[in-house]
């Protein structure tokens, strides 16, 4: 399924996984203050209700076009720019340093630090229903917990109405458990996920990390199979997706998110268990890695069965503590639910290599009890090891 080069460069980067991390620089926006209107941003970069893919370019100034509010043409054959610039650097790496452009307009991509002027060229699509994916501005919630982690606006991608996550559960006119719950596309069910996506486990015992000749053979992660064999039926499923050429002096693609779900408490409590269970896939097309990017320690994909789901804010089995509350969750739609921390990944890529990175959302097994994933923070970085998702800030 590969060539020999392939796999030979795959090992190089995966063989010295034991050793630390260098340190990543190259972010793909600075905190730059810049004019905001201070509202999340409607119905931009997103589809219709057809749930087909496009693919869309950036003005000649490198800012306008997009699936957003911009005046690009929406058909010409040349793709977006990734926001990179020429940088500093630290000795150990030195990858693009580039700046934020999302206080230009509301298109999910500069939200993420994608598609501003000056750097690599990149293909993006978003394949979703049209209330899926939001830009919002500033925080999520009153606790400050959930600031953007570049610039000043952030992307939401849910299985439900995605405008209604900063809403508070008053504005949402809902206060059961529930709640919020929304099914976006009646009959949308789909039996596999789009391609290149593949969720069999590569080894019964092995990742790619241990064998790197295992790349391109299935879910390197080993963390899909299992999730998907209880449920195998996919509804409400949105993706952001974009392909682009690695930097020469990168060998990492970086991104911050956030993952809440209505799920809990109640879906934890039922013996049904995954089998109806929304999931966050990083899915990475890679000489590196193929596969999903975001799991835990132990191996869990990023859902209610994670590890990383740090803040429960009602009562369960699985709240160790009486009376289980999580301020972190105040002010928005998941009060009363659960929600991990910012968390961020690193995933290893090969300089001067085409990529192309998934952000994926969907429920598995039934379209109800809303999920969605906060996207902030899309850089080139650094690093020796395989992919790797931590709590930060």
């Amino acid at each position: 399924m590969m060539g020999l080069e392939r796999r030979m460069r795959a090992l190089g980067l995966l063989a010295i996984a034991s050793l630390c991390a260098c340190e990543i620089h190259g972010i793909v926006g600075a905190n730059l203050d810049g004019a905001g209107d201070g509202g999340g941003g409607g119905d931009h970069g997103v589809l219709g209700d057809e749930q087909s893919p496009s693919s869309t370019t950036g003005g000649e100034d490198g800012v306008g076009g997009g699936t957003g509010g911009g005046d690009g043409d929406t058909t010409a054959a040349d793709p977006f720019l990734f926001d990179v610039s020429p940088g500093d650097g630290a000795e150990v790496c030195l990858a693009p340093y580039p700046t934020s452009c999302d206080h230009v307009d509301e298109d999910p991509w500069h939200a993420l630090g994608v598609t501003c002027a000056g750097g690599a060229r990149v293909d993006t699509s978003i394949l979703a229903h049209s209330d899926a994916v939001y830009v919002h501005t500033g925080p999520l919630g009153t606790s400050g917990a959930y600031t953007p982690r570049e610039g000043q606006r952030m992307v939401i991608v849910s299985t439900g109405k995605a405008r209604d996550v900063p809403r508070s559960r008053t504005e949402l006119g809902c206060f059961d458990e529930t709640c919020p719950s929304s099914a976006l596309a009646a009959g949308s069910a789909m039996s596999s996920l789009p391609a290149p996506m593949d969720v069999r486990a590569v080894d019964p015992s092995l990742t790619c990390t241990d064998d790197p000749e295992l790349v391109g053979t299935g879910d390197c992660s080993n963390t899909l199979a299992d999730e998907w064999t209880t449920g195998q039926v996919v509804y409400d499923y949105a993706e952001l997706r974009l392909s682009a050429k690695v930097p020469e002096h990168a060998d990492a693609l970086v991104y911050e998110f956030a993952f809440f779900s209505a799920e809990y408490p109640s879906r934890v409590d039922q013996a049904q268990g995954p089998s109806s269970n929304d999931m966050f896939v990083a899915w990475l097309e890679s000489e590196a890695w193929t596969g999903n990017v975001s799991f835990d320690g132990q191996g869990n994909p990023i859902s209610i069965n994670g590890v990383f789901l740090d803040y429960l804010d009602a009562d369960s089995d699985r709240c160790t503590e009486h009376p289980c509350v999580a301020p972190e969750l105040d002010g928005f739609a998941m009060d009363g639910h659960a929600g991990t921390r910012w968390l961020e990944t690193v995933a290893p890529v090969v300089p001067g290599e085409e990529i192309e990175i998934i952000f994926a959302i969907f429920d598995i097994g039934d379209p109800e009890l809303d999920s969605a994933v906060v996207l902030d923070g899309v850089h080139w970085g650094c690093t020796d090891l395989p992919p790797v998702t931590a709590p930060t800030g």
